[in-house]
């Protein structure tokens, strides 16, 4: 699964952009991480990473929103990055944020004062 300009609902995205404190976006991070492991006990690299995301960005601004039903996105305006997680439909997946959604999630965040 990929993010692609065909799942990117501004409308959601607008509504549910919010500052995401340090203590929430590690809470979360881990939560997924857990659930993603299923019967799996052994955290990869690429599930590490996220974490570090988060840990890398502590001093600075994150912001969260959903993407559409069941994507939801970290990123941070500031160095132009940013994650997303999903679970829908009975599928689960995380990735790097493509340039084209960063350019419209930094655009939404500059109208809503956030970044």
């Amino acid at each position: 699964m990929a993010i692609t300009p065909d799942l990117m609902d501004t409308t959601r995205i607008q509504r549910t952009m919010k500052v995401l404190p340090y203590q929430e976006a590690k809470a979360g991070t881990a939560r997924f991480i857990e659930e993603s492991l299923g019967e799996s006990s052994e955290v990869t690299d690429w599930d590490l990473s996220f974490d570090e995301y988060i840990e890398e960005h502590k001093n600075s601004r994150l912001l969260f929103c959903w993407y559409a039903k069941g994507i939801g996105i970290v990123f941070s305006p500031s160095d132009h990055h940013g994650v997303w997680a999903m679970q829908r439909e009975g599928i689960k997946g995380k990735g790097i944020l493509p340039d084209y959604a960063l350019e419209v999630l930094e655009r939404i965040a500059k109208e809503k004062a956030l970044a």
